[in-house]
């Protein structure tokens, strides 16, 4: 299991590159690593998988849609990368979109013909604005885009489902360092030596583990449900 300590105002996707990069340094990189949503993006799972050759599993944030509006989502327009447009469900085509930047991060600015979307009856739920505007949407990188589509597609079904269900493993260690060994309760000042106790507290939380563990798979405490572990847990 890696260890590691982060200041507390960290946000957890921060600390991500951090532990893959000392997994690979010792030669543990994972083939697949599942976290939950704090840790997870398109950059995050192109970075994984292309500078550590890691699988990186988890929930994309789904896109905000309001009940008054019901209508398309980014996923349903078609870009066409070499032409640099984007069509929408009804056939209409976008000019060529302009870089932007948004969060100062690239992005790509799509903005449909305001007469176009005017002519169009699905105009009130798919813009979502009454005075005649045509359709605006932010574009990753393709690389990226072409990750948040397919990852937010395979969320939705039944196998993706049976495959992320082993992060249960990981809920399972958080909730029993923190429950069962005061993990959150720093005993020391400093970062140093509250990373000592993380350790310990780790190395504690896997030797009683393997005390319980027996030859079938199952555990020696019969009031225990334990849920399959993953692959490796990060958790500041």
């Amino acid at each position: 299991m890696h260890v590691a300590t982060t200041p507390a105002p960290e946000q957890d996707i921060d600390a991500l590159e951090r532990i893959h990069c000392d997994l690979a340094a010792h030669d543990l990189a994972p083939a697949e690593h599942l976290v939950d949503g704090g840790y997870i993006s398109p950059a995050t799972i192109h970075r994984a998988r292309t500078e550590y050759g890691i699988d990186l599993v988890g929930p994309v944030r789904l896109p905000s849609r309001s009940r008054a509006l019901p209508g398309f989502d980014k996923e349903d327009f078609h870009p066409n990368w070499e032409e640099r447009t984007l069509t929408c469900p009804n056939g209409a085509t976008s000019p060529p979109w302009k870089p932007t930047l948004a969060d100062g991060q690239p992005r790509l600015s799509v903005l449909f013909p305001r007469a176009v979307c005017r002519a169009c009856d699905d105009r009130p739920k798919c813009t979502g604005n009454v005075d005649g505007k045509g359709r605006h949407i932010l574009l990753l990188p393709q690389p990226l885009q072409e990750i948040q589509n397919r990852v937010r597609n395979e969320q939705k079904t039944r196998a993706w489902q049976d495959r992320y269900v082993m992060r249960a493993g990981c809920e399972a260690t958080v909730s029993e360092t923190v429950h069962a060994h005061g993990l959150r309760n720093c005993r020391y000042r400093g970062t140093a030596k509250t990373h000592v106790q993380h350790v310990l507290t780790a190395a504690g939380t896997t030797i009683i583990r393997l005390s319980q563990h027996r030859d079938d798979g199952g555990s020696t405490d019969p009031n225990e449900a334990r849920a399959p572990a993953s692959s490796i847990c990060a958790n500041d």
